[in-house]
């Protein structure tokens, strides 16, 4: 049939004879791990290991629906941090996607959610299954989702024109002569920020004196300062 690779369900999650058959064939396995523990997994990731695969660990709750409360995404984080080698994702039976987004935030690789065409159909599952519309948004989340996630704390190069008029700036709020010390007085801090000195380098520069005469309302540069900013 040309499969190229296993999805094992929850109930299979500690059936390690099924999951050592089907490891030796030697292909990529994605394992859900609802009802189960750490420990019993492990011995699952020692099978995948054994024979080398690449496989996929799901954090999942099999109730059907799954309520809010008992989704616990923070599961999937546990799963991540004890299976390094693991790409890690949530297999989710609630009754919207919001559960799915918010794990793809965390970090989940893999989604997966029930499908049914329409949810006039009767069945046990109908109820926690998505739609065409419901698949298509979650698509669409998931892109954007994968794109925001990751990064530092820091300002990106795009955001320089808006630091440019946000940020403040030290102004001389008087006309300052050359040897005046600088006070409270004399600067202070407005906007735009494209000063050479920014709104958190004011506390640093009283006490220094003026290497030059300054207008009042002039941005204050480092030639019109005698010593140096600490």
């Amino acid at each position: 049939m040309g499969v190229t690779a296993y999805k094992i369900g929850s109930g299979e999650c500690n059936n390690y004879p099924l999951i050592e058959h089907i490891a030796r064939y030697g292909k990529p396995i994605i394992l859900s791990t609802g009802m189960n523990t750490i420990e019993s997994v492990s011995k699952a990731v020692e099978i995948f290991r054994k024979h080398k695969i690449q496989f996929a660990l799901l954090h999942c709750t099999n109730v059907y629906p799954t309520p809010p409360e008992i989704i616990r995404l923070e599961a999937m984080k546990e799963l991540q941090k004890s299976f390094p080698d693991a790409v890690v994702g949530l297999s989710d039976h609630s009754i919207t996607n919001y559960p799915c987004i918010g794990a793809i935030a965390l970090g989940a690789s893999i989604v997966e959610r029930h499908f049914t065409d329409t949810k006039q159909r009767l069945g046990p599952d109908i109820m926690c299954s998505m739609d065409t519309k419901e698949l298509k948004e979650l698509i669409e989340a998931s892109k954007i989702l994968q794109k925001a996630r990751g990064g530092i704390k820091g300002a990106v190069i795009e955001e320089q024109p808006t630091i440019n008029f946000a940020f403040a700036s030290v102004v001389a709020i008087k006309d300052i002569k050359k040897g005046d010390v600088f006070t409270r007085d004399n600067l202070w801090v407005k906007r735009p920020g494209v000063g050479e000195f920014k709104a958190e380098s004011f506390e640093s520069l009283l006490g220094l004196c003026a290497a030059n005469d300054i207008g009042a309302d002039s941005l204050l540069r480092k030639l019109d300062i005698v010593g140096e900013v600490k």
